[in-house]
């Protein structure tokens, strides 16, 4: 087999099936990408098991070809410099020779007798939903942050993906912090379905979606929920873990409300965050009428700043993680944020005033 194709094409392609890539594992074909042929497309596909990444690329040859390949050819593609990329396959000893300009490679491949399949499921009874690669970004990137990352969690290292009728419900928690958002469309045609996935597939994914607006479609399928988008097939392994009722945990009043400027408030936090210390990071807010006072105090120094706010309810003081509040802060474009208070040991909940639907509940600290 011989082809030739195109350098950045050919790079961002093996880019995006690196995501599913195991750092080690007991299954040394893993550890290679498989690249497959047909008559009018060439596959890359990787997985590890609770991954699985497939692109496919538009190729014209009548010679079938399935090779594992080692997986520094991303490497290899990144660095040739030349715009188009030749690949010869030996299907003798499944040598691969690559050359771009100057520069030549040989690498030696394995047989793909013992890669895992990867299926390409489809959505069962019309059970799917399509929205803009741009819109999944932003709600993905609003959402997965609060995730926990401690593998002793194992049911708060996904986000739970909640489907009923017209609506897509998101929720992911560390414990300390919980985001809720929900998603209505009258398109959509979901029998109620409950999926945890993990939040390292959704951060891997948040990598490889463009911010164009080319259509995503999503599904569940058994033991997997797919992303479909362009050439990319992306099948994330749910968890099979009980996730928590969180109704409970959000209060339906508050005692205190704030709308305060997102860009003035994460300025000040920043400059606070730069003398908070230990595992809780912890600053002070104080709300009074039409103002926010943050201080931190620690064996650095001290600091005090003020930000102007919209101001209603009880006057409170309390203590708060600066690295939780500057994730939401970070993860939204709005003009503005609204936090509500609930009393000094109550939970605090940050909301989007452009978005009616989507909370971000953090508990604040205790202080002795």
């Amino acid at each position: 087999m011989s082809l030739i194709l195109s350098k950045a094409s050919l790079y961002r392609s093996l880019d995006i099936v690196e995501k599913a890539l195991p750092k080690e594992s007991p299954i040394q074909a893993l550890e290679n990408v498989l690249l497959e042929s047909d008559s009018n497309q060439l596959t890359l596909s990787t997985t590890n098991l609770e991954l699985q990444v497939k692109v496919s690329l538009p190729y014209e040859g009548d010679e079938p070809v399935s090779v594992l390949i080692p997986a520094k050819i991303t490497d290899i593609i990144r660095f040739l410099p030349a715009p188009e990329v030749k690949l010869d396959l030996n299907p003798d000893n499944l040598q691969i020779a690559i050359s771009s300009g100057r520069a030549k490679y040989n690498l030696f491949g394995a047989a793909s007798s013992d890669f895992p399949r990867i299926e390409e499921a489809s959505p069962s009874h019309g059970e799917s939903m399509t929205i803009s690669s741009s819109e999944l970004k932003d709600i993905l990137r609003t959402v997965v942050f609060a995730a926990s990352t401690e593998e002793t969690r194992p049911a708060f290292n996904g986000v739970l993906f909640e489907f009923d009728a017209h609506r897509w419900s998101l929720i992911s928690s560390d414990t300390y912090r919980l985001v809720f958002k929900s998603i209505f469309n009258e398109a959509w045609r979901f029998q109620n379905n409950r999926c945890l996935v993990p939040a390292k597939a959704l951060r891997e994914l948040l990598k490889i979606l463009d911010q164009e607006e080319e259509e995503v479609t999503l599904f569940p399928s058994k033991d997997q929920l797919i992303f479909k988008f362009a050439s990319v097939y992306y099948a994330a392994r749910l968890l099979n873990e009980k996730y928590p009722d969180i109704s409970s945990v959000i209060p339906e009043r508050h005692s205190t409300r704030i709308m305060v400027n997102r860009k003035e408030i994460k300025e000040t936090i920043s400059r606070a965050a730069l003398l908070a210390e230990g595992l809780n990071n912890a600053i002070c807010l104080s709300v009074s009428d039409g103002s926010l006072t943050v201080r931190v105090s620690s064996q650095i120094g001290r600091m005090e700043e003020t930000v102007a706010i919209e101001h209603e309810g009880e006057e409170i003081d309390l203590y708060i993680n600066s690295r939780f509040i500057m994730d939401i802060l970070k993860a939204t474009t709005t003009e503005a944020v609204v936090v509500d208070f609930h009393g000094k040991t109550g939970p605090v909940i940050f909301r989007l005033p452009d978005d009616e639907h989507y909370l971000y509940l953090v508990l604040p600290i205790k202080m002795d």
